[in-house]
């Protein structure tokens, strides 16, 4: 999961650059701010990392870094 949540960091940084994450569970939206072209240009970003399909409905699964990894692993297995 430490390798997950490392990769989505590097993407969201690429995203993101001066943006600060001080905790993983920090909301991409309410508490960090992040845009929705911002979240799509990123979630594009992972979907392609990952090779899965992230459908917008499930955008508000993955509000976190740390619920975006856990959605990540399971779409893996």
């Amino acid at each position: 999961m430490k390798n997950i949540i490392n990769t989505i960091l590097s993407h969201f940084k690429d995203v993101k650059p001066t943006l600060k994450i001080e905790s993983n569970d920090s909301n991409f939206k309410y508490e960090l701010g992040v845009d929705s072209l911002d979240m799509a240009e990123f979630i594009a970003r992972i979907e392609q990392e990952y090779r899965i399909e992230i459908p917008d409905e499930d955008w508000s699964q993955i509000a976190s870094i740390n619920l975006l990894a856990k959605y990540i692993a399971n779409a893996n297995q």
